[in-house]
């Protein structure tokens, strides 16, 4: 059975009435008009598989609109542990800059940053997450590709996976929020050190060759399912798959997790200066977006809970661009 729309694309294939029904329910039957970059596509639906579900991000470090999407996954990391395995795999946005900024160039006089920065600062005013859109334009007159970013991911990755997941988290960090050439080996080093990645290993894995290796392998699975632009998620369990491309709020991925379990349910969590102060000190800082994803509020209700903690003292807020991080006061 196939059934198409004009955006979103949704895809199903099914030899189960019932889990059809659901997920058709879920899916295919919810806000009409859903915003222009998120699109679901290729909902393989079979009978219930046990086991734990899969989110797969297909990703790149420098891209803007993944680093938009950092609140939705860090609620799934959080509320959905053990459930949930999150991971990710690295799509490599641009082999080659050059051809883009010579096609700026001639769309703006010579004038190529000027559409770059438009650009970066739409996409911080949307999605809201930290960003120092002057900084990264500071480096953008040596930067010539995302690829050595992405196989310094999987030099982390190849640390363990655990590593691979702060590595990913503080890169991006670097490189969009801090304004760093995160396509630099002394930043990659540097980046690993404060990520609490062996350095040893990681620089290594970059030495011998494994990590463009792992890279070129991510690739190829890129290609070979098809995936031609980040982010993209998919959800997986058994046989099970579901695609969604672009930017996706933290509903519309619980949305496709729950396509899979309708029995799947988030961590309870109280909404006090406890578990506030809790959620910061696992993760070390996080943005006024995630905060108010991981617990479901709203963004003045977590500026008004921390601007409490800070006159308590218990945090500090750093501030970059449109948005800042908060982080708990050391001891």
């Amino acid at each position: 059975m196939r059934v198409e729309q004009a955006s979103p694309i949704v895809l199903l294939i099914c030899d189960d009435h019932r889990t059809l029904t659901d997920a058709l329910s879920m899916i295919v039957a919810r806000d009409p008009a859903p915003p222009e970059a998120v699109q679901a596509t290729e909902v393989l639906v079979v009978p219930a598989e046990s086991g734990p579900i899969r989110l797969v991000e297909y990703t790149d470090p420098i891209s803007v609109w993944c680093w938009g999407c950092e609140p939705a996954i860090r609620r799934i990391e959080y509320r959905y542990a053990g459930a949930v395995d999150v991971s990710h795999v690295m799509g490599g946005l641009f082999e080659d800059f050059g051809p883009m900024k010579e096609y700026w160039s001639r769309m703006s006089g010579g004038k190529w940053k000027e559409p770059v920065l438009t650009f970066l600062t739409a996409v911080a005013a949307q999605h809201r997450m930290p960003m120092d859109v002057a900084g990264m334009m500071a480096t953008m007159d040596d930067f010539r590709s995302t690829w050595p970013g992405c196989v310094a991911v999987k030099a982390a990755d190849l640390v363990g996976p655990e590593a691979g997941r702060r590595y990913l988290r503080r890169l991006r960090e670097a490189g969009l929020v801090e304004g760093r050439p995160i396509f630099r080996r002394d930043v990659q080093l540097a980046v690993a050190a404060q990520a609490r990645v062996d350095v040893d290993r990681f620089s290594d894995a970059l030495e011998s060759g494994s990590a463009e290796r792992a890279f070129r392998a991510d690739l190829a699975e890129c290609r070979g399912r098809n995936v031609q632009g980040f982010p993209t998620f998919e959800v997986r369990r058994g046989p099970a798959n579901l695609r969604l491309e672009g930017y996706q709020s933290w509903e519309s991925l619980e949305e496709a997790l729950r396509a899979l379990d309708g029995d799947l349910a988030a961590r309870e969590l109280a909404w006090d200066k406890p578990a506030v102060l809790d959620l910061l000190r696992h993760y070390g800082q996080c943005a006024t977006r995630e905060v108010a994803a991981v617990f479901g509020v709203t963004d003045d209700d977590v500026e008004i809970m921390l601007e409490d903690l800070l006159a308590d003292g218990a945090v500090v807020r750093k501030d970059y661009g449109n948005a800042g991080f908060w982080r708990p006061r050391a001891p």
